[in-house]
């Protein structure tokens, strides 16, 4: 069983010694509970096949269930997936960085361990200044789901993450109280059509004035 250490920290000017504590074990396939501008999330290296498949173990979340991913420019898209539709340019433009998860086509078989036996890959950039400094500097996008058990309710707060995973990992990091009651929305935007995958703290109607023929996904 592993010491979780749980340490507080500024999101806005992270101290240095415990954000390079942080980048060490996510580079080393450690995991960290992560403050983000939604809820946390449990943050690895999404290209280390062992350090996600710890995530889904944790979280006793289905392995046909995709984890996605936080990067931190925009530009990197286009090594990840097949191809980005005009919908998809204006969905990055108008809503990045921000509360969206987009769902791409991906071309990069260094993400086949997280996305749920499908082709899809969702993708985030948050304006966390802490998450970003930790995707800038670990050099690898990083695993973007929500620190919770799966089916369970969404954790708000360090302590909660603690509660849960105490011994299963080896730190959290403390920014306090999440901003968001709810999780990134998820757009699809893989096919030709847009579909809303999951509501969240994006709100639906912000996305309906930049593109009123999103779909909801009816989920079978």
């Amino acid at each position: 069983m592993l010491k979780t250490e749980i340490k507080k920290i500024d999101p806005q000017n992270p101290d240095p010694e415990i954000l390079e504590e942080a980048i060490q074990i996510i580079k080393n396939g450690g995991l960290v509970g992560l403050p983000t501008d939604t809820v946390y999330a449990l943050g690895a290296d999404a290209f280390n096949r062992e350090a996600v498949d710890k995530i889904y173990k944790i979280k006793k979340r289905d392995k046909k269930k995709p984890i996605a991913v936080f990067i931190n420019d925009p530009e990197k898209v286009e090594e990840y997936v097949d191809k980005i539709s005009l919908a998809g340019r204006l969905m990055i433009e108008k809503f990045w960085p921000g509360a969206l998860t987009l769902v791409f086509k991906s071309s990069d078989d260094r993400f086949s361990h997280l996305m749920g036996g499908t082709s899809r890959l969702g993708i985030r950039i948050s304006p966390n200044k802490l998450l970003f400094s930790i995707v800038e500097k670990t050099g690898v996008p990083i695993t973007s789901t929500s620190a919770n058990v799966s089916g369970r309710r969404i954790l708000a707060t360090a302590s909660g993450v603690r509660y849960y995973f105490n011994g299963r990992m080896e730190l959290i990091l403390d920014a306090g109280k999440s901003p968001e009651r709810f999780p990134s929305t998820v757009v699809d935007i893989s096919s030709d059509q847009i579909f809303l995958n999951r509501p969240g703290a994006l709100r639906l109607e912000r996305i309906r004035k930049v593109f009123p023929q999103i779909k909801i996904l009816r989920k079978s």
